[in-house]
């Protein structure tokens, strides 16, 4: 079916549309002048609401105007715009090759340069329980603290592993595990210890749970490895340093249980 012309006279259609304006101006002022008495409002703002009842709001557009040029930074040197902006976090990242100096440097190349577990691993390879004893002289955070046992717990046993299988099994394993202790007995010594390992919170118990678990499993494989050296307090050891941390002495079960104890877990 074809639609119905209006065959209606201009003149008629524009008093149709007058007379609809009328109507609608003449219930909006209804409404302000209720309104403005429910309110209690004075003269002159009941005039004002009255005067502009039938006009419409006028809203802010919704999108900018984009006649304005653009800053030149979004420009190349080709004279084209560029599509993709690089932030800092697709900044490329550098190995890092020096030991840190401080807990701020220790922290940017841990975050920014370190983006996987074994990079972070190797990182603390790089520190040597020594060099991280020097960089949390003063604190370490306890975000920080918990970041470094998640990757000593999730790294220790892979790196040991591949390179017992490199060495034809001389025992890199049990080397793996006292440098795991040596790490963790070197940040024990921060400033403020006990309280960062309380801010840890109840997150953190599975892990070091999991990690001293393993450690003392070590200290016992390398304690049965060598049945005829008797076990030495913590404090009579005396290892040699090599590569920055101490690998010829591995660690015992009593250090181990020692060094669980500090971290806040009860005796296995």
């Amino acid at each position: 079916m074809s639609n119905l012309t209006d065959h209606r006279p201009a003149k008629v259609s524009k008093e149709l549309a007058n007379a609809a304006y009328d109507d609608f101006k003449r219930k909006a002022i209804d409404e302000a002048k209720k309104r403005a008495v429910s309110q209690r409002v004075d003269y002159d703002t009941f005039k004002n609401m009255v005067l502009t009842a039938h006009l419409k709001p006028i809203t802010a557009p919704k999108q900018l105007n984009n006649d304005r040029p653009l800053p030149c930074w979004n420009f190349g040197v080709d004279g084209k715009m560029l599509k993709e902006q690089i932030s800092q976090s697709q900044l490329p990242s550098t190995t890092p090759t020096e030991v840190p100096a401080t807990s701020g440097d220790f922290t940017r190349d841990w975050r920014r340069n370190c983006p996987a577990p074994d990079d972070k691993y190797r990182y603390l390879k790089l520190c040597g329980p020594e060099g991280l004893r020097g960089v949390f002289r003063v604190e370490i955070s306890a975000e920080v603290l918990r970041e470094m046992l998640v990757v000593l717990e999730a790294c220790w046993l892979g790196h040991g592993g591949a390179a017992e299988e490199a060495e034809g099994g001389s025992g890199a394993a049990l080397r793996e595990a006292a440098f795991v202790v040596q790490v963790l007995e070197a940040v024990s010594t921060a400033g403020r210890f006990s309280l960062t390992v309380k801010l840890l919170g109840t997150s953190a118990k599975p892990t070091l749970e999991r990690l001293f678990s393993g450690l003392q499993s070590a200290a016992l494989a390398a304690e049965a490895a060598d049945p005829d050296k008797k076990e030495q307090p913590a404090e009579a050891e005396a290892p040699q340093e090599e590569g920055g941390f101490r690998v010829e002495n591995p660690c015992s079960p009593t250090r181990v249980a020692a060094l669980q104890a500090v971290y806040g877990l009860p005796p296995s």
